[in-house]
């Protein structure tokens, strides 16, 4: 199969550091897979998107690739290693952050580091360069000897991501890392993260702030009931997905006659003031509709043409509507 760019899967999953072919997997006990025939290769280097609603896999697959849970044999390869069969090589390779905190509330932020680099046997000299650095990428100099359970939810994820960040992985698994905080320690988390990509880590990220996917990730899968829905790059998936769409904001909710006016437009509500329209003959149309719409008293806020954004995109894609 060719994917938009004229690669094979063969082609890509050859290239990939995380190559995935054929995945199943069912929780003891459920009716259902949580994976099913899940193929998937993520490249090396920059940050790979993993996007899906809530029970689509997205968990479960994080679980196998970190190793919580085991794969079947031959089913997943990280940096040319059997999942299944060299776990130990590729975990030593690897950190997950999860969606949950993964520390001692009751320690500070200087002794959670320092248990988890006697986990990851750490010695004194890497122990001091990690710990370090740790500290300054998160920006925990001010509160690394209080409790962490006296931490904003903020300063809580970046913990969280400095302790991920310890045994300088090579790929960096981020489940959810900015939910629920603050401005400024979200920014200091994507400011993280978009410094650890230009070093080369390999970044899987898992968020439902589309605006946030769509300004850090490069390539991006989306899933759904356990399967692969598209994998593409990020810039190749808003080109197929902007090609004749009007996105509009109006100054007030349109009129009843106004929505069935524009009918042939496939009127789709974003919210009470922002609507989609499809343009099939392209930009000729746009003067005619425009005219239309003063006539029906509509006054135009904003106005995009050509321009899609990820939301819309996930969106079409989840509802099973065609991309240009």
């Amino acid at each position: 199969m060719l994917n938009s760019a004229g690669h094979s899967d063969a082609q890509r999953e050859n290239a990939a550091l995380i190559s995935i072919r054929d995945l199943n997997y069912r929780y003891a006990g459920t009716d259902a897979p949580a994976l099913r025939n899940l193929t998937l290769a993520v490249p090396e280097g920059g940050t790979f998107g993993l996007l899906g609603p809530n029970g689509a896999g997205k968990s479960t697959l994080l679980a196998l690739l970190t190793g919580l849970i085991t794969p079947p044999a031959g089913a997943v390869k990280v940096a040319g290693h059997d999942l299944a069969r060299d776990a130990a090589r590729v975990q030593a390779i690897s950190a997950l952050v999860p969606q949950d905190y993964a520390f001692y509330p009751g320690l500070s932020a200087r002794e959670n580091l320092e248990f988890f680099a006697g986990i990851y046997r750490l010695d004194a000299r890497r122990k001091r360069r990690q710990f370090e650095y740790c500290v300054d990428v998160c920006r925990l100099q001010d509160v690394l000897d209080r409790p962490a359970q006296q931490y904003s939810g903020g300063v809580k994820r970046r913990l969280n991501l400095a302790i991920g960040l310890l045994n300088a992985p090579r790929i960096l698994y981020l489940d959810e890392p900015t939910v629920g905080i603050d401005a400024l320690s979200r920014q200091c988390i994507i400011e993280a993260i978009q410094a650890l990509k230009a070093e080369g880590v390999t970044l899987v990220y898992t968020s439902h702030y589309m605006e946030e996917v769509e300004a850090i990730c490069d390539t991006l899968a989306v899933i759904d009931r356990g399967r692969v829905v598209v994998r593409d790059s990020m810039d190749r998936l808003l080109q197929r997905g902007s090609g004749k769409q009007l996105q509009l904001k109006l100054q007030a909710p349109p009129s009843a006659l106004l929505i069935d006016e524009l009918a042939p437009f496939e009127p789709r509500r974003l919210d009470a003031l922002r609507w989609t329209l499809q343009l099939r003959e392209g930009a000729a149309q746009l003067p005619q509709l425009l005219q239309r719409m003063a006539l029906h008293g509509a006054v135009i806020e904003q106005l995009q043409f050509g321009v899609s954004r990820l939301e819309q995109v996930y969106m079409a894609l989840l509802e099973g509507r065609e991309l240009p």
